[in-house]
Parts: C-alpha cells; structure tokens; sequence
C-alpha cells in the first residue's frame, strides 16, 4: 500500500477523488448534490471528522471535504510555506481547479480560521460561515516564539512521529487522547483516528502545520470579515477555550454565537445530526 492509499473501509472512501493543485496532492471527497459546501476539519484530524455530517447533508449540499496538506491523504506543503495564508492559497486553487465556488464553509478548530482566510481572499466570498470550536487567537506573544519552534523540531524528531505512531496501535491511548478533548468517543472516531496515527505522515504534516501557525495577521484582517458567521461553541470543549469565539464575536459585526452544552471539542463527530441542521440554518440566514 504506497504511502497516500486509502484504506478501502474508510468513512465515504466510495467517494474519494485525487486533484493536484497550488503543490498538493490533494486527497478529497465529494457527495449530494445542491449548494456547494466546504467543510474543513482541524490540525490533526483529517475528511472523515466531516463525513457524519456530509451524510446527513447529500440531499441538501453538495460536500466538498478535502484532506488539509499533509493531513490523512494528501501530501504536505513545502515546510517552509506552511502558514495559514499558504493552506488558505492551496486550497483556493484546489477549488479553481474542481470548478468549485462554495457557497457556505464549515470550519472546525483551525479549520474554522482557514474558512475566515479563505472569505476574506477569495475572489468571491461564500455567502455564510460557520465554525465549530474555532481557533482564532495566537498563543500570545510570548509563548508563540517558543510553541513555534518546539513544532518544528518535533515535526524533525523521526523517533517521536514512529513513537507516536506505535500508539495509533492501541484503542485505550487513542480514546483516551480524544475523551482529553471533553468529548465522548465512540468506536467508529476511536479507530479512524487509530488509522491517522498510525501515519508518520500524518504526524509530520500535523506538526508541521502546527509550527507555521501564526494568526497574528489574520486577527488584523478581521475588521474586513463581513461574511456572516455562526460561531458554534461546544461547552465542553478542553482543547479550544469558548472565550475564543466570544473574543471573534467582539471584532466580527457579521457573527453570532451559538453555544452547544454537553459536546466537546469534537461535537461534530458526537453529534452530526445537530451539526448538519445549523448547517441548513446558515444556508438560508446567507441566501
């Protein structure tokens, strides 16, 4: 199996194209049919965080949901242009190539601030954003430098990646790691996050990401943001801070804040069906 193969039970693999564009080797799946819909999962997850969701959404979207560089399936951009600008770029020129002009994103965690970069430089902007646990503050000043630097050595140490992997072997370490999140995983998350971590790929291309992360420029851009956003906030969330979206709401006129309880970092994949109905909401507050 070459490094890029898709396992052929994995979530929506029935629909799982190939396009190379903007220096990526794009992994990505498509289903339904209607509106466009780009749904964007977070550093280290990959398409499957969204497909729940898609499912729910085929008779009312047409879902776009690409592996991010370096994430799952795709190939990773060059290290040294690894930002979010650079992810955002890439992934308008996957969409220039499919012909593809959403008309709604979705983002989740750090996703949720490529679908705000990509609203602000796209050509024409989607009509509606939504973002689910979003990650839109630096890690400050004085931390950033540090965090930086610690992911670009990690993203190097081999040993780390293979270690880390070995783990991706064992249900009770990946359960773990996502019940530290607040969320409540169940079997089908715990073995197709089994999977990823068993990448050294995929490791590597979430690391690296991390260590290109700087949303200093983004939070001066947000003054522009005029696309109306949803930003959905789950309550039990340990790995993103709600008050991040509550900081976003204070800068974006266009935004609302939507709270969830019970639901962790991960709420989509806990609850695809209340997901996929504030999906169908934001389509028609953008229309």
């Amino acid at each position: 199996m070459g490094r890029y193969t898709i396992p052929p039970d994995w979530p929506l693999a029935e629909s799982s194209e190939r396009c190379h564009a903007g220096g990526v080797e794009w992994h990505f799946q498509r289903i339904g049919s209607g509106p466009p819909l780009l749904l964007l999962h977070g550093t280290g997850a990959s398409a499957h965080s969204w497909a729940p969701v898609a499912q729910r959404l085929m008779a009312d979207f047409e879902c776009l949901i690409p592996d991010l560089p370096g994430h799952g399936f795709s190939s990773p951009l060059a290290q040294s242009t690894v930002s979010l600008p650079a992810v955002g770029g890439a992934l308008q020129a996957l969409l220039d190539a499919l012909d593809y002009q959403p008309a709604l994103i979705a983002g989740h965690s750090a996703g949720s601030a490529i679908a705000v970069q990509m609203a602000l430089n796209a050509p024409s902007p989607p009509a509606h954003l939504l973002s689910v646990n979003g990650a839109f503050l630096p890690f400050g000043s004085l931390a950033a430098p540090w965090f930086s630097k610690a992911a670009g050595w990690l993203a190097r140490a081999h040993f780390l990646q293979l270690t880390t992997a070995l783990h991706g072997y064992f249900r009770r370490p990946v359960r773990k790691l996502l019940e530290e999140t607040g969320s409540l995983p169940n079997d089908a998350m715990i073995s197709t996050y089994q999977v990823l971590l068993r990448r050294p790929e995929h490791i590597r291309g979430t690391l690296h990401m991390m260590a290109g992360w700087d949303l200093e420029p983004l939070t001066s851009q947000l003054v522009n943001l005029h696309t109306p956003i949803d930003l959905v906030v789950c309550l039990n969330d340990k790995t993103v801070a709600p008050r991040q979206s509550v900081h976003l709401a204070e800068r974006v006129s266009t935004s609302q804040i939507i709270e969830i309880p019970k639901l962790g970092h991960l709420g989509h994949e806990e609850d695809p069906e209340t997901f996929a109905a504030l999906i169908r909401d934001g389509l028609h507050r953008g229309e």
